[in-house]
Parts: C-alpha cells; sequence; structure tokens
C-alpha cells in the first residue's frame, strides 16, 4: 500500500514524518493520517513527492522495482542532509536569543 512505502521512503530518506512534510508544502497532520492509511494522498501530492525527492513512479505507485530514480538518490539525500543541517543550525541560532 502507497502509506508502507511512504514509510519506507521517509525511513530511506533519514528524515522526520515533519521535515518530510514541510519540505513538499504538506500540513504534518495530514501526512500522519496518509502514513496511517486513513488517508489517500491525491495525485497531486504524489507527483510533488516525485519530483521533489526524485522518487521512481512505478514504486511509488506500485512498490515493484528501484526507490529512487536514475537521477540519483545520492544526490538527494546530500540535498536532504544538507536541507536538516541547515534548519538545525537556524533553530540553535533562535534558541541563543
Amino acid at each position: 500500500m502507497i502509506n508502507e512505502r511512504l514509510k519506507a521512503l521517509i525511513s530511506e530518506l533519514g528524515i522526520s514524518q515533519r521535515q518530510f512534510a514541510l519540505k513538499i508544502g504538506l500540513d504534518p497532520g495530514y501526512l500522519s493520517r496518509i502514513l496511517k492509511g486513513t488517508s489517500v494522498p491525491p495525485e497531486r501530492i504524489l507527483l510533488l513527492i516525485e519530483k521533489v525527492f526524485s522518487v521512481n513512479k512505478n514504486w511509488l505507485e506500485s512498490g515493484e522495482g528501484e526507490i529512487f530514480s536514475n537521477q540519483g538518490s545520492s544526490l538527494v539525500k546530500k540535498q536532504i542532509l544538507e536541507l536538516i543541517h541547515l534548519m538545525n543550525t537556524k533553530l540553535l541560532h533562535l534558541k541563543c536569543f
């Protein structure tokens, strides 16, 4: 099911559900409902996930094939890790005031 594949994707990316949701402009609570299987993501959300995280559309829809498209999962992971570092740095800076 799509919710299980999304959980696997988030785990593979090494980010929190909240970070995943915010990266695609999705309410974290709505993502939580999708991951629990109580909501089904519309096509536009799936397209965002494919684009932002370079996810293989076939894998996302059916579970077949590799998680990431041939565009390179290492690049996606690097970008996400850089984003997380930047977010953590800004949060630490804000806590100092």
